[in-house]
């Protein structure tokens, strides 16, 4: 991470940290948890029944016609929306991965995670790091927890099915990674 960036990160997380930790809690309204008094029991009034309607034979439509949905691909990223500080992580970790400093970059995106647990392109990039580390049974791993938040997300899907099918071949499961390979075609 460079110097010049190093500042504006720790000053966009301290103040994200004490936001959270002003948060101010109000106590609910002493009007909320008194009991309330039980009303008074009154006759009930009874309105005259309506006349029946009528029941009209059902008129038969049509069957719809089915048109296939259009395809739809979302980038990635774009699909999840992430807080500052998990962008300001993501941008970390990249600039470890791409320097070399692998550790570095999954420690942050541990921190991401830890941040925003449901967020799949954390999962994921913490899938790629793994794999890098020759992790690849982990990898697999990270990229399948990946796929249960990125539902919808076409092309990230897509994404996680290719890592996953890398790091089967790194395993030497050639069957896995084709059926995974399978799934990255499938997927769109």
């Amino acid at each position: 991470m460079s110097n010049s960036r190093s500042p504006l990160l720790a000053l966009l997380l301290t103040s994200v940290f004490l936001l959270t930790a002003c948060a101010r809690i109000t106590p609910p309204s002493p009007s909320s948890t008194a009991p309330r008094a039980k009303p008074a029991k009154s006759e009930p009034t009874r309105e005259p029944a309506a006349p029946p309607v009528p029941e009209e034979p059902p008129v038969e439509q049509p069957p719809p016609i089915e048109q296939p949905a259009p395809a739809v691909e979302r980038p990635s990223e774009s699909a999840v929306i992430s807080p500052p500080p998990v962008l300001a992580l993501l941008e970390e970790a990249e600039a470890s991965r791409n320097s070399g400093e692998l550790d570095g970059a999954a420690a942050v995106l541990e921190r991401g995670i830890r941040i925003q647990p449901n967020n799949p392109v954390l999962w994921q990039r913490l899938a790629q790091v793994r794999l890098q580390q020759g992790q690849p049974q982990l990898a697999e791993e990270l990229a399948k927890k990946s796929n249960v938040f990125a539902a919808g997300n076409a092309s990230l899907l897509r994404e996680n099915w290719a890592l996953i099918a890398e790091a089967r071949r790194r395993k030497g499961d050639v069957e896995g990674a084709r059926d995974a390979e399978a799934k990255v075609n499938q997927t769109r």
